[in-house]
C-alpha cells in the first residue's frame, strides 16, 4: 500500500470506483466543496488576528474552505446538503469527514492542526445550525495519526461495511486499494475493542459517536468482514498448511494425528496390513467411527432444503446445497441411529457432528457468508418441529461466524482432545521404540493453542480453547509431558507473557551461518590468571558423585540444526570465541527449566547454574582478559544472559557480571561440589582399596582450598558457634572437614600420602561484642567519641550483654512480676479503689433501681408529649 495517505482522498476514491461516487457521503462531500464559487468574501476574517492565529496558510484555510462553506450551507441548506441522506444524523459524520479530508489534503502538520481544531471548537454552533438534528455533533481534537485513522476507518466502514460482496470482486483488481480498505477492516475492529474501556481519549470518543448513530453493537465479525478479510491471500491455517481439500485423509480425523499414529503403532514387517490395523486401532475412539458413519449416510431423496440459497449471498451453491442435504438426511434418523451412538451421549454425538460439518464446509472451499448461511438455514431446519421431529435435538447453538481458517484449527485441536488418553498411553508402553515421534505433534498442537488463544478476537476459539485448559491446566499433566518431551517449551503453555509457545525460537542455522558453528576441536585456551597448585583444570567430577548428573544434563548437548533467536549474535563470534554459540543455547534451555522449579530444587539449581556457567565461560577460548569486559564477546554474553532471566521472570537466581576472577569462582565451584557430594563420600563402601586413591587426590587438593576460604567465610564465636557468610558452597561445620573424609578413607595408607594432609581448625572464637566494638573502631570511629554521650556505643553494648543472658532475662522477669503485684495490692489496701471494689454490687443494684424509678418516670409524663395547647393548666401548692 501507498504510504502517502493523500493517495487515497474521497476524490481519488471516486475517481476509481463507481460506487464510492454513488455513495452519500460522496454527495455531500461534493455538495459541500460546490457551495460558494466566489473567490472572496467580506473582510471578516482580520479578527482571525485576535485570536492569535497568525500562519497565513491557516488564516486562509479557515477564511476560504471553513468560514466561506459553513455560510453558504447556512444561507441555501435546501439546496444543498438537506436531502441527500435518509439520516441526518449523519450529516455530522459527513461533515467532519470532509474536514478530515480537507487537511490531508492541505498537507497541515500536529502544530496547525492543533490551532484550527481549538477554533472550530468555539465556532461549533456554527455546525449545529447547518445540521438540522437534535442530537449534538462534536468537535474533538485529534492528532494526525488520529485523522489519519479515522479517515481510512470511515472509507471501509462507508463503502464496504456490510455491503453487496460483488464491490469485493472490483477491489481485488487492485493490491494498493485491497490492502487499503483491509487496513481500514483492522482498524475499524481494532477500535471496536479498545475504545469501549477508554473513557479520556478524544479518538475513541469520535468513535464512539459514531457507532452510535450507526447502531453497530455486535462484537463479531460479519461475515462479510471475514470475507474481506481473506481476500488477496490464500487463506492458510495458523501452521501454514493449506485449507484446500487434499483428498488424503480418512473418513474426517485430523490427518496428522492419523499418519502419527499409523507411523508408530506399527513395524515394518506390517507394512502390508498397515491400514486395516490402523483403523482398528483408531476405532478405539468412537470419534472416528462417528466420522465414517456420517460421511457414508448418503440417500436420493428430493429435498426443499436449497430452496431458499437464492436469496443468500452464495456463489458456491452446488456444494453448499449437497452438504445441507447430507446433513438433513442425517438428522432424520438422528434418534434412531446417532442420538446415543454406541457408548456415547447425546451431547457428545451432536459435538462430533459439528466438528464433523467443520471439515465439510472446508473442504468444500466455502467462504464466510456461505458458511454463515449454511447454519442459518441448518438452524431453521432443527427448529421446524413440522421438519425435524426428533426428540434428541442437534442445533448448531455454540456459532460464531466462523471462516475456513477457524473451522481448520477447530477441528485439529478438538480431534487430538478426544485422541490424547490414547496418544498418553501409547507414550506410556514400555516396548513402544518410536514414542518419541509423538513429541513433535504434540508440539505442534500446543503451537497452535497459543497461536489460536492470539486470534480469538471474536471468541471464535472459546470453546475449544476451555476443553484444551481442562485437559492440561494441572501440573501434574504438563510435567509428565516436559519428561517425555524436553526441550519443547510444552511448560509455556499457559504463560500469558508469551505470545508463543517458546520465548525464545527455535530456528534452523542457514548455510552461510554454518561454517562459524562447527563443533570445536583441540581448544587452545588463553588464560592471563594464575592457577592455584596446577589443579584448575582437573576435573574432579566423579562419575559416583551426587554433582555428576546434575551437571551432565546442564551440559546436554543442542541440536545443531537449530538455535534459539536470542543467541543469534553469539554465531559470529563463534569463529574467534569457539562453543560460545552452544553455551548460550544450553543457557537458555537450563534457565528455561529453572522458571519450572520451585522451593529448593529451584534454589539448588540455582547454585549449579551459577557455577556450570562460570565453568563454561572460562573454557571458551580468548574469552578472560586481564579486564574481563575488554572482551566483547564476554561482555555480549552476560547481557543476554540477565536479559533471558528478565525475560523469564527469573529474580531469585542473579549472579556477578563485573570484574569476574575466573579462577576464583573455579575454586568456589571445586567447594560447592565438595560440600554437596560429601554425604555420598561418607557413605558405606563409597570406595575400595583400588579406587579410594583418585579420592585422596582429590581430598588433599579440597583440604588446600578449605584450609583457604575458611579464615574468610566462616566467623566463630566463644557462645554462638560459627556463623557461614556463604553457605551456599562453603559450610562452618566440623563434620565437614576433608581430615574427616581423609581419615575415612585410610588414605594415610597410601605412601604418597601420608603426612601430607594437614587438619584445617576452624578460626579462633571470638568475644562477639569486642569484635563489634573491633569493627567500629575501624569503620566508625566517630561512635566511640567518649565526649560524645548519645553516640558512644558502649553503653549498648554493654546493655545488650547483660539483657541478652539468659539469667539476667529470668531474673528481670521476676521482679518485675513481683512488683507489679505488690502495687496493685497497695491499690487495694490503701485508696478509695479498694472500697469502689467491694462496693460494686451495692452500686450496680442501686444503679438499676435508680434507673428503674427514672423509666418509670418518663411513662408517667408522657402527657408532655402532646398538645396542651388548648388545655387548662394545673399547678399544685405547697406549704413552705
Amino acid at each position: 500500500m501507498s504510504n502517502n495517505i493523500k493517495d487515497f482522498t474521497l476524490t481519488k476514491l471516486a475517481e476509481k470506483y463507481t460506487f464510492v461516487k454513488d455513495s452519500e457521503l460522496y454527495k455531500f462531500y461534493d455538495a459541500v466543496n460546490n457551495s460558494c464559487k466566489e473567490k472572496e468574501y467580506h473582510n471578516t476574517f482580520e479578527a482571525l488576528w485576535y485570536l492569535g492565529i497568525y500562519d497565513p496558510s491557516i488564516i486562509s484555510f479557515i477564511k476560504n474552505e471553513i468560514f466561506k462553506k459553513l455560510k453558504c450551507l447556512l444561507n441555501n441548506i435546501e439546496a444543498s446538503v438537506d436531502n441527500i441522506s435518509s439520516s441526518k444524523d449523519r450529516h455530522c459524520i459527513y461533515l467532519k469527514y470532509w474536514l478530515y479530508d480537507k487537511l490531508i489534503i492541505q498537507d497541515f502538520d500536529e502544530y496547525d492542526i492543533s490551532i484550527i481544531f481549538d477554533f472550530l471548537k468555539k465556532k461549533k454552533n456554527a455546525f449545529m445550525k447547518i445540521l438540522k438534528s437534535n442530537r449534538p455533533c462534536n468537535i474533538y481534537k485529534l492528532s494526525l495519526s488520529d485523522i489519519h485513522k479515522i479517515k481510512i476507518l470511515y472509507d471501509y466502514s462507508e463503502f464496504l461495511h456490510d455491503s453487496d460482496t460483488t464491490k469485493y470482486d472490483l477491489i481485488l483488481k487492485d493490491e494498493e486499494y485491497l490492502t487499503y480498505f483491509k487496513k481500514g477492516l483492522d482498524l475499524y475492529q481494532n477500535s471496536k475493542i479498545i475504545c469501549p474501556s477508554i473513557k479520556k481519549d478524544d479518538y475513541c470518543y469520535e468513535f464512539n459517536e459514531y457507532e452510535t448513530k450507526y447502531k453497530r453493537k455486535s462484537a463479531y465479525l460479519s461475515c462479510k468482514e471475514k470475507l474481506l478479510s481473506s481476500l488477496h491471500n490464500k487463506v492458510t491455517t495458523l501452521n501454514g498448511g493449506s485449507l484446500q481439500g487434499d483428498g488424503k485423509s480418512k473418513g474426517a480425523v485430523d490427518l496428522d494425528l492419523y499418519e502419527l499414529l499409523k507411523k508408530v503403532i506399527f513395524p515394518n514387517f506390517l507394512k502390508n496390513l498397515l491400514i486395516d490395523y490402523c483403523d482398528q486401532i483408531v476405532d478405539k475412539i468412537h470419534l472416528h467411527k462417528f466420522y465414517e458413519s456420517l460421511e457414508q449416510h448418503k440417500r436420493t431423496d428430493t429435498s426443499d432444503i436449497c430452496n431458499s440459497l437464492e436469496s443468500y449471498p452464495v456463489k458456491n451453491e452446488n456444494g453448499v446445497c449437497e452438504l445441507l442435504k447430507h446433513a438433513e438426511y442425517i438428522l432424520k434418523d438422528w434418534d434412531k441411529t446417532y442420538a446415543k451412538y454406541e457408548e456415547l451421549t447425546t451431547s457428545e454425538t451432536c459435538d462430533y457432528m459439528r466438528y464433523w460439518l467443520y471439515d465439510k464446509l472446508r473442504r468444500i472451499n466455502a467462504n464466510p457468508c456461505e458458511i454463515e448461511t449454511f447454519y442459518i438455514l441448518w438452524h431453521n431446519y432443527t427448529t421446524d418441529e413440522s421438519k425435524n421431529k426428533n426428540k434428541n435435538k442437534c442445533k448448531n447453538e455454540k456459532y460464531y461466524g466462523f471462516n475456513k481458517e477457524e473451522l481448520e484449527n477447530k477441528k485439529k485441536l478438538f480431534d487430538f482432545l478426544v485422541y490424547y488418553k490414547s496418544i498418553k498411553d501409547k507414550i506410556k508402553e514400555p516396548k513402544n521404540e518410536k514414542k518419541n515421534d509423538y513429541c513433535p505433534y504434540i508440539k505442534s498442537i500446543f503451537e497452535l493453542y497459543k497461536k489460536m488463544e492470539q486470534k480469538n478476537i471474536s471468541h471464535s476459539y472459546t470453546e475449544e480453547l476451555k476443553l484444551f485448559q481442562n485437559n492440561f491446566s494441572s501440573n501434574r499433566e504438563l510435567n509428565f509431558l516436559e519428561e517425555i518431551c524436553p526441550d519443547m517449551c510444552l511448560g509455556f503453555v499457559f504463560n500469558k507473557k508469551f505470545k508463543t509457545l517458546c520465548p525464545f525460537e527455535n530456528k534452523p542455522i542457514i548455510e552461510a551461518q554454518k561454517k562459524n558453528h562447527t563443533p570445536c576441536q583441540k581448544i587452545d585456551h588463553t588464560f592471563t590468571r594464575r592457577n592455584l597448585g596446577g589443579n584448575h583444570e582437573k576435573d574432579y567430577n566423579f562419575s559416583n558423585f551426587t554433582t555428576h548428573d546434575v551437571y551432565k544434563e546442564l551440559n546436554g548437548e543442542i541440536i545443531t540444526n537449530n538455535y534459539y533467536s536470542i543467541c543469534d549474535k553469539f554465531i559470529l563470534f563463534n569463529e574467534q570465541h569457539c562453543g560460545i554459540h552452544d553455551l548460550c543455547s544450553k543457557l537458555v534451555r537450563n534457565l528455561k527449566k529453572l522458571s519450572r522449579m520451585e522451593n529448593k530444587e529451584r534454589t539448588d539449581r540455582c547454585t549449579y547454574i551459577i557455577h556450570w556457567i562460570y565453568d563454561e565461560l572460562r573454557k571458551i577460548p580468548n574469552i578472560i582478559s586481564e579486564n574481563n569486559y575488554e572482551t566483547i564477546a564476554l561482555r555480549e554474553f552476560l547481557n543476554v544472559a540477565y536479559e533471558i532471566l528478565r525475560q523469564l521472570e527469573i529474580s531469585d537466581c542473579f549472579f556477578n557480571t563485573v570484574n569476574i576472577d575466573f579462577d576464583e569462582q573455579k575454586e568456589k565451584k571445586y567447594l560447592h561440589d565438595y560440600f554437596k557430594n560429601y554425604e555420598k563420600m561418607q557413605g558405606k563402601n563409597f570406595c575400595n582399596n583400588a579406587t579410594c586413591q583418585q579420592y585422596c587426590e582429590y581430598i588433599t587438593f579440597i583440604n588446600r582450598l578449605y584450609g583457604k576460604y575458611i579464615n574468610r567465610y566462616c566467623y566463630c564465636f566463644e557462645s554462638d558457634g560459627c556463623k557461614e557468610i556463604y553457605p551456599s558452597y562453603f559450610k562452618c561445620d566440623d563434620n565437614y572437614n576433608p581430615h574427616e573424609l581423609f581419615e575415612k578413607l585410610q588414605c594415610k595408607n597410601f605412601e604418597e600420602f601420608r603426612g601430607k594432609l594437614k587438619k584445617v581448625d576452624k578460626p579462633i572464637p571470638e568475644d562477639h561484642y569486642v569484635k563489634r566494638l573491633a569493627y567500629i573502631s575501624v569503620n566508625k570511629p566517630h561512635l566511640l567519641n567518649w565526649g560524645n554521650k548519645k553516640s558512644s556505643i558502649i553503653p549498648e553494648v554493654v546493655s545488650d550483654k547483660i539483657t541478652s543472658d539468659p539469667f539476667h532475662k529470668f531474673s528481670i522477669g521476676s521482679f518485675g512480676f513481683l512488683g507489679v503485684f505488690l502495687i496493685l495490692f497497695i491499690l487495694y489496701k490503701f485508696t478509695p479503689a479498694g472500697s469502689y471494689f467491694n462496693n460494686r454490687d451495692t452500686i450496680n443494684k442501686d444503679s438499676y433501681f435508680e434507673n428503674f424509678e427514672n423509666q418509670y418516670l418518663e411513662d408517667d409524663v408522657e402527657f408532655n408529649h402532646s398538645n396542651t395547647q388548648n388545655r387548662r393548666m394545673r399547678i399544685a401548692y405547697h406549704q413552705a
